[in-house]
């Protein structure tokens, strides 16, 4: 049963009463096996890099000039890493998924070859058989799928991925739904006085919405389902990404990747209730109300919400991944229009839902971004959702003001004042640090030997603000994609971030943050 309060807390239970809880104990053997797997195929492709970059020397020595080093050599390497990548995803599924999905996302420094192929991840990901969908559907409403659904198609899943997938529906009518046997439970329940939470666990409160006509007009909706196995299996993935981060951190990047890997885990495990994504992505779509005629959110469908299945209005659209597959035979100046607005229309959403409210969408890859009729945005899929405090709103507002301003002192006195501490002070460095992490302008590749982090090394980085960064890769990986030269997120983001600073100016800041913002003002 889902309740109406607590936004953001998170599920009280994961698992169905009835069923056994999903511990990694109960199957060691397996839990080895898939470890193994995931460093076996892992080690081989860390080992092929080191191994490159020894022959790239040795290709130097030789006489090989950097391009033909970088397209012939390197351009091998990645095309032969993409595919094993793609293989360990698509294979071993779970969070190595969702780390394929962010990997993909980020064109702005990661290798062509890569990146286009795990944008394949963001919803081309084998789903599971039809007869699997219907039986967790079924379990989860309580009921037949024919005594709820007009027709749904679970052969086609509209999308899949790391912990779910997305089949398209069609309700039945109010009228034929309410009363009819196989909701009797429900009835007697009611009529003999019990309260809602009363009905047995997995079963929607079904009494009420199903009699009226909440939910989409034309009875269209899309219904999320939740894989059986998804939540052990991603609690074992993320201990094993926890270790690859700890070892790249000593060893290639100068940044506290295990910091980034625990907040990760912590939002995942919230991903997995499906009520609390209901509530936020309702609470979402009310912000956006106003602006319905070029951002849009899904509703849920009232009574058709459990803790593993989300019924939702369906959203008309074409995933932005497929964008350049529908725009081919437009005209170049079409086609450059066309990205402006949409990556500003996105953008214009993030900034909003950052410095506005604090609530936002936080699984920032564009498999969750629709571009819909007119050039209306999209946005899907709530479980990883954030809300920012309102103490490092309203840093982040002073960082997107300075960032606007243009001072390299200003810029690194805000930076410090999110919480980034770096290991040496530099305020023209650390500028560059905070356009790079902040702003679609700048770009840090953490592999790049000259890079930011790297000259700097990053001492503190607040868990509050790894997601934010994540919403600013995601731009910059679109407009990379989209071939869009000069945009701006922090530009676009400053009426929204003036705004923010006068609503939170009497709310009081943690004195890490405090020392530096005081020099801002």
């Amino acid at each position: 049963m889902c309740s109406e309060d607590g936004l953001l807390e998170p599920p009280t239970q994961v698992v169905m009463e009835g069923e056994p809880e999903p511990q990694l104990k109960e199957r060691p053997l397996k839990s080895f096996a898939r470890s193994a797997e995931f460093w076996g195929r892992a080690t081989a492709i860390y080992a092929g890099y080191k191994a490159s970059q020894a022959h790239a020397v040795a290709l130097r020595v030789l006489g090989w000039d950097e391009e033909r080093i970088k397209t012939e050599h390197w351009g091998r390497q990645h095309t032969k890493a993409a595919a094993q990548l793609h293989g360990l995803c698509i294979d071993l599924r779970g969070f190595y998924l969702k780390v394929g999905q962010f990997i993909g996302a980020r064109g702005d420094f990661v290798p062509e070859e890569i990146c286009r192929k795990l944008t394949l991840l963001h919803d081309q990901v084998p789903p599971m058989p039809a007869a699997q969908a219907r039986e967790v559907i079924e379990r989860e409403l309580g009921v037949p799928l024919e005594a709820v659904f007009e027709w749904i198609d679970l052969d086609e899943p509209l999308g899949s991925a790391s912990i779910s997938q997305v089949h398209k529906g069609k309700l039945r009518n109010p009228g034929r739904r309410k009363g009819g046997p196989f909701f009797r439970p429900v009835w007697d329940c009611l009529r003999g006085g019990y309260t809602p939470p009363d009905i047995a666990p997995g079963r929607p409160p079904l009494d009420m919405e199903l009699a009226c006509e909440k939910g989409p007009k034309d009875g269209i909706v899309a219904v999320k389902v939740q894989y059986p196995d998804a939540l052990p299996t991603m609690s074992l993935d993320l201990n094993n990404i926890r270790l690859a981060a700890a070892f790249l951190s000593k060893t290639e990047i100068n940044f506290d990747l295990v910091s980034a890997v625990d907040e990760l885990a912590a939002q995942i495990k919230l991903e997995f209730d499906f009520c609390r994504e209901a509530r936020i992505m309702d609470a979402v779509a009310r912000q956006f109300k106003k602006l319905n005629h070029r951002i849009e959110v899904p509703r849920s469908v009232p009574g058709l919400v459990t803790r593993r299945v989300l019924v939702m209005n369906f959203l008309e659209g074409i995933p932005i991944t497929r964008l350049e597959s529908h725009t081919r035979d437009l005209s170049a100046a079409t086609k450059r229009l066309a990205a402006n607005r949409i990556l500003s229309r996105v953008s214009e959403a993030y900034g909003r839902m950052l410095l506005l409210d604090g609530l936002f969408q936080a699984d920032g890859h564009p498999g969750n971004i629709l571009v819909m009729k007119g050039g209306k945005i999209g946005l899907i899929d709530y479980g990883q959702s954030k809300k920012l405090p309102d103490a490092y709103r309203a840093a982040f507002a002073h960082l997107v003001l300075a960032l606007n301003d243009g001072d390299d002192a200003r810029v690194s006195a805000a930076l410090r004042g999110v919480g980034v501490v770096t290991e040496r002070e530099d305020a023209p460095l650390q500028a560059r640090l905070a356009y790079g992490m902040f702003d679609t302008r700048g770009s840090v590749d953490p592999f790049d030997p000259n890079s930011e982090i790297k000259q700097m090394g990053i001492e503190t980085f607040p868990p509050d603000m790894f997601f934010v960064l994540r919403v600013v890769q995601l731009l910059r990986g679109l407009k990379t994609g989209m071939k869009v030269d000069d945009f701006s997120a922090a530009a676009q983001w400053e009426p929204y971030a003036q705004q923010a600073v006068k609503q939170l100016s009497g709310v009081p800041l943690p004195a890490s943050i405090e020392a530096y913002t005081s020099e801002l003002r």
